[in-house]
């Protein structure tokens, strides 16, 4: 987990390719929420309204170039954030790092909208603990990953100044790498205020069809990985790492501007299966092959995807017939892939793991 952090904030490392074409802003905003208590477990603990807030760092792309390749202007940038979860004794607080990418809706206006996507990694000072802190079902490991789905309303109080207020979708959890692992949703509403050190005027972009110039249609292939902890058991009193490992080729085609829609299959070996059936002396295969329908948000070089699939081979039956898979990915050059997936049963996450791969 300690390599988690660099991971994540690499990409935005590799956008930090700044001029005067690609103005640098900053912000920041207050945030408060409330937790929601998806299963029975959580009700009482989930009686809390987290509050917080955040600072971010970002770049305009509203040069013509960029503006050409994505038919859309965006920021795309790092938030840091921190949470009081409004509960101490049980859930304490959390600090975050969130690289994340931000579509603008009709910024040339005085008020305008954006929605956002990010992954990062957040610290979490209170976790499970059998004896001291039992009630915590939500995180068990003090690095977790965070996601997250925004949107939020601008107001251009000056051609510097900008104040801001939206809605936050928020989730923590380790993608099951250690139990309990129940993870945290928890919405917030916020208001915040944007600083631009280049003043600059937004234009509106005359409509062109160069994506439609382009190959149309998609192809990759990525290779993945992740570690997931078994849980210790009277019989084996040690938590033991396990290593879940596949690969995920997917075809699609572009149907706009903005989107696309894949189809493929992919292959995982299930080593937490495999040591949770080795200590029942059970020999079925822990292998998964599962296939996959979805749609890619494509934003430049980053692409967000949300799949949804049937196992078609699944010996050992210890998961739901149907999951999905969330990924976040950053193009390098032409044809690497580098990025993270969650899969999840309905609304369990399963596991987070790493991708790299090739598209063409």
């Amino acid at each position: 987990m300690k390599y988690l952090f660099f991971f994540l904030l690499f990409p935005v490392f590799a956008w930090a390719q700044t001029d005067a074409t690609h103005p640098f802003q900053v912000g920041a905003k207050w945030h408060r929420g409330f937790i929601i208590a998806h299963s029975k477990e959580l009700i009482d603990v989930s009686r809390s309204n987290p509050y917080g807030f955040e600072l971010n760092a970002h770049w305009l792309l509203a040069d013509e170039k960029s503006i050409r390749q994505t038919g859309l202007i965006a920021k795309r940038g790092i938030a840091a954030y921190y949470f009081n979860f409004d509960n101490p004794s049980v859930l304490g607080h959390c600090v975050a790092v969130v690289p994340y990418v931000e579509p603008l809706i009709r910024p040339w206006g005085r008020l305008y909208g954006s929605f956002q996507l990010g992954l990062g990694a957040a610290y979490l000072s209170k976790v499970y603990d059998e004896e001291s802190n039992p009630t915590n079902l939500f995180f068990s490991l003090p690095v977790s990953f965070w996601a997250m789905v925004n949107a939020d309303i601008y107001y251009k109080i000056d051609k510097k100044w900008q104040a801001s207020g939206g809605f936050n979708y928020n989730h923590i959890s380790n993608g099951g790498m250690k139990s309990p692992n129940k993870g945290m949703n928890f919405p917030t509403f916020n208001l915040g205020l944007q600083y631009a050190f280049q003043a600059s005027s937004i234009r509106r972009p005359a409509k062109n069809n160069d994506w439609k110039k382009q190959s149309r249609n998609f192809s990759y292939l990525l290779l993945g990985a992740s570690v997931k902890n078994v849980p210790a058991e009277p019989a084996y009193p040690t938590i033991e790492p396990s290593l879940l490992m596949g690969a995920q080729w997917m075809y699609g085609r572009r149907v706009g501007r903005l989107s696309g829609l894949s189809a493929g299959i992919e292959m995982v070996h299930d080593g937490y299966d495999r040591k949770l059936l080795d200590r029942l002396g059970d020999p079925t295969s822990t292998w998964k092959g599962g296939i996959l329908l979805g749609h890619e948000l494509l934003v430049g070089r980053v692409r967000f995807t949300i799949h949804l699939g049937p196992y078609f081979y699944n010996p050992s039956r210890t998961t739901d017939a149907l999951y999905q898979r969330y990924g976040l990915f950053y193009r390098f050059g032409k044809h690497v892939l580098v990025g993270s997936t969650l899969k999840a049963h309905r609304h369990v996450a399963d596991v987070f793991d790493l991708r790299i791969g090739w598209i063409w």
